[in-house]
């Protein structure tokens, strides 16, 4: 007994066979993949992180905690005639 099989059925078999596969392989990633991990991570003192739906945000301000005042002190006097700083805070 001899099976024929065509060359495009043969291609139609292996595309459905590769998208359920990847489909079966999405599936299990979501369930026990990274998506479902608890994160551990390590930010400067500067920085803080929180979360937005499923997402980690790290906001940071290298300027830690200047005030705007200290922030002008600290530049030289030439360097302050030209250039304006401007501090925009949530607070």
């Amino acid at each position: 007994m001899q099976y024929e099989i065509t060359m495009y059925k043969l291609m139609a078999l292996f595309g459905v066979a590769l998208l359920v596969f990847l489909g079966i392989g999405y599936y299990m990633g979501t369930i026990v993949g990274a998506s479902q991990a608890d994160y551990d991570i390590d930010v400067p003192d500067y920085c803080q992180a929180s979360y937005r739906g499923d997402k980690i945000v790290v906001t940071c301000t290298e300027l830690e905690e200047y005030t705007a005042l200290e922030l002008c002190n600290i530049l030289s006097t030439p360097l302050k005639d030209k250039i304006k700083v401007v501090v925009i805070s949530s607070e």
